[in-house]
């Protein structure tokens, strides 16, 4: 066995304890995605390349090939849990090594990384470039039995006490008829400055926000556009949102916690879209670069980044010069998320659009025919095929693969998640307790802190009810003998007798059961 003694770090006077942690998740990566950002780089290496140190194994608890929700659940919680679920214990075990749970525990909510940091008293930041309530971000700071509730996990995660948290999807917080607004009437930008929030959504405003201790940035309605995209007059890139959210949280003396996810890898990766894939993979690696940047800088900081899962089935089988490839890839000017929308609805300007805007000069018949025929159905995945073929690429699915990922990790003494594990093939959910390590967390210890069934007010002789009278914001009743307590579902609140009281947790309703922070139940006498 190698000596270890050389990678102790003491901070506090605990083995490799560090102040911070910065976790990134790039999502969809494979390493054959890594391969060619690379060679669309003539070859030269990335910034990740310096920080590769293992393999992680991603299956979720009932199938060998993971969602996000799962995958990040694992990261976020350290229990594999069932595919659409978001941090809350399975029902349905298949796979080996998977704890099953107590029948009580079923869908019961489990305690994650940033409610654990949080309840330390740490900092805790998200930055995503999605939409806030994608299964990554959510994963962190909701618990849902379906990844698909998205009012709901918007909802937790205004409530959840993040201090900072960057990236898209502001539809998701207003009422409103487009499909992605709120339908329980509730103004969530309203919410989030009465809790005392700086609410801001262009680049000044992000810009401004410095001196700001809690800060939400949404840049879009939806999504943020791709790397190769994206105006960087109006939108900020991920290194910027992880520079400025490392910049505010790294204020608190008590360290911090953040989690950044590069979402768009996985997007491209279903729309089998190369270029959209090297656009956000690149995106991830000089995000990853500010944070080892001020990791180096700190000493007190630990880098994790690390896959959910592989997207797309992606093969480089281009057996020619290195030229051959980039003849091909080097001309393309976007990503077919913004070329589409330069395609007249008639289709009349497709050609020219396509030689224009990818160089895909000499199109044959097949090629354009391929083309038109999907365009309104899927035009990334049409073109994507196109362009993959002329370069000797090749996807083998729309969806996710089951294969490992690449583990990245930098600490200031050297310790990583594999020294940890004893083992350079690690699971996903030993990256949960190699931050609980290093940080001190213990979130088993948060079970009956956190996440308590209801039934223990009953048990104090009080009545329960969930009061459904609000379809779109329902409210669980305690009533004994003359206190009535409120508690509004995916909130932090509580009233009692009609005084409003802050909880250190969420109230949630899981398939049915509700669950609530025991400082709730201590309320009731």
């Amino acid at each position: 066995m190698l000596a270890v003694s050389a990678f102790i770090s003491m901070e506090c006077g605990v083995p490799h304890k560090v102040r911070n942690v910065i976790l990134i998740i790039p999502d969809g990566l494979s390493l054959a995605d890594i391969g060619l950002s690379r060679w669309y780089q003539d070859g030269r290496p990335l910034i990740m390349d310096r920080f590769a140190c293992g393999l992680v194994r991603t299956y979720s608890a009932n199938s060998l090939i993971t969602d996000s929700a799962a995958a990040a659940s694992a990261y976020a919680t350290g229990y594999k849990v069932e595919n659409e679920t978001i941090s809350i214990r399975p029902d349905v075990v298949t796979m080996p090594g998977v704890d099953r749970p107590r029948p009580e525990d079923a869908h019961r909510p489990l305690p994650t990384l940033l409610e654990a940091a949080r309840l330390k008293g740490m900092a805790t930041g998200l930055v995503f470039s999605g939409t806030l309530n994608d299964a990554t971000p959510a994963s962190f700071s909701s618990h849902v039995l379906d990844r698909n509730e998205m009012e709901a996990i918007a909802e937790q995660m205004v409530y959840s006490g993040v201090d900072v948290l960057l990236g898209g999807g502001s539809a998701y917080l207003l009422p409103g008829a487009e499909k992605a607004n709120r339908k329980d009437g509730e103004d969530l930008t309203k919410a989030l400055k009465d809790l005392g929030y700086a609410y801001v959504t262009d680049l000044g405003g992000l810009k401004g926000s410095g001196n700001l201790p809690r800060v939400w940035g949404l840049f879009r309605p939806n999504g943020l556009d791709a790397e190769f995209d994206r105006d960087p007059e109006t939108q900020p890139d991920l290194a910027e949102m992880t520079r400025k959210a490392i910049e505010i949280l790294s204020r608190d003396g008590d360290g911090f916690f953040l989690m950044v996810e590069s979402g768009e890898i996985d997007t491209f990766g279903h729309d089998n879209d190369p270029i959209g894939i090297i656009s956000e993979v690149l995106s991830f690696d000089r995000a990853l670069g500010v944070a080892v940047d001020f990791a180096a800088r700190d000493g007190h900081t630990a880098v994790i980044a690390c896959p959910d899962h592989p997207t797309g089935g992606l093969s480089i089988e281009n057996y020619g010069a290195l030229d051959d490839l980039l003849s091909v890839l080097k001309k393309s000017r976007s990503t077919s998320y913004a070329v589409r929308d330069r395609i007249r609805e008639d289709g009349s300007n497709l050609k020219e659009v396509v030689e224009r805007e990818y160089g895909l000069t000499g199109l044959t018949v097949a090629e354009l025919e391929s083309i038109g025929k999907d365009r309104k159905k899927n035009f990334p995945l049409a073109i994507g095929r196109v362009l993959a073929a002329r370069a000797s690429l090749s996807f083998s699915t729309e969806d996710h693969t089951g294969e490992d990922v690449a583990l990245f990790a930098y600490h200031p003494s050297g310790y990583k998640p594999t020294d940890m594990a004893g083992s350079g093939v690690i699971q996903n959910v030993d990256v949960n307790r190699y931050v609980q390590k290093v940080l001190g967390l213990d979130l088993g210890s948060l079970d009956d802190v956190l996440h308590v069934a209801s039934a223990e007010f009953e048990a104090r002789g009080a009545k329960v009810a969930l009061d459904r009278s609000d379809e779109a914001n329902p409210v669980v009743l305690v009533t004994k003998d003359t206190d009535v307590l409120r508690l509004p579902v995916n909130k932090n609140l509580a009233i009692l007798n009609g005084k409003k009281i802050e909880l250190n947790g969420l109230v949630t309703v899981v398939a049915g059961r509700i669950w609530v922070p025991r400082q709730a139940v201590d309320l009731i006498r």
